[in-house]
């Protein structure tokens, strides 16, 4: 049973690998030093698709991207706060000290997903998926879908 959906924007040629972590490995990110795979995820639309934006030099790259949809078991989520985090956990780039959070996280293997805060969206939350645990495969992983982007957002260039 689900008990929450989360939702994952990926490029159209990763989609096939979309919830490997493999990005995260390779380059890091808030909550995930390189080497450490884990998989990132939006609590909503419309934060993904912000979350999105944040890493784009033209939001005409935006049609490039596919959207998955993920449901999230009961169970199955660890959760933090803001306040629990370090000063500077939001700086950017990111510091290694927010990036140790999600280090522990995966290698306490307390859950397969935790919520943290977004830094591009006050009071929203992203989601970090923990593909190498054993809870992993009680995630219900949707299929690829076109991103759906309003054409307003896309200035003409």
């Amino acid at each position: 049973m689900t008990d929450l959906t989360v939702w994952r924007p990926v490029e159209e040629q990763y989609s096939g690998s979309a919830f490997s972590g493999e990005g995260a490995r390779q380059y890091g990110g808030r909550f995930n030093s390189p080497g450490i795979s884990v998989v990132y995820t939006a609590g909503s639309l419309p934060l993904a698709l912000v979350e999105t934006m944040t890493g784009l030099e033209r939001y005409d790259q935006l049609r490039r991207y596919m959207l998955f949809r993920v449901g999230i078991p009961q169970g199955q989520l660890s959760k933090l706060e803001a306040e629990d985090l370090p000063d500077g956990w939001d700086r950017h780039p990111p510091s290694s000290r927010s990036q140790r959070i999600g280090d522990r996280w995966v290698s306490r293997e307390d859950s397969a997903v935790l919520r943290v805060p977004s830094v591009a969206a006050p009071y929203s939350y992203n989601y970090l998926l923990n593909p190498l645990h054993e809870a992993f495969d009680d995630i219900e992983l949707g299929q690829a879908e076109p991103f759906p982007v309003d054409e307003r957002l896309i200035p003409d260039r």
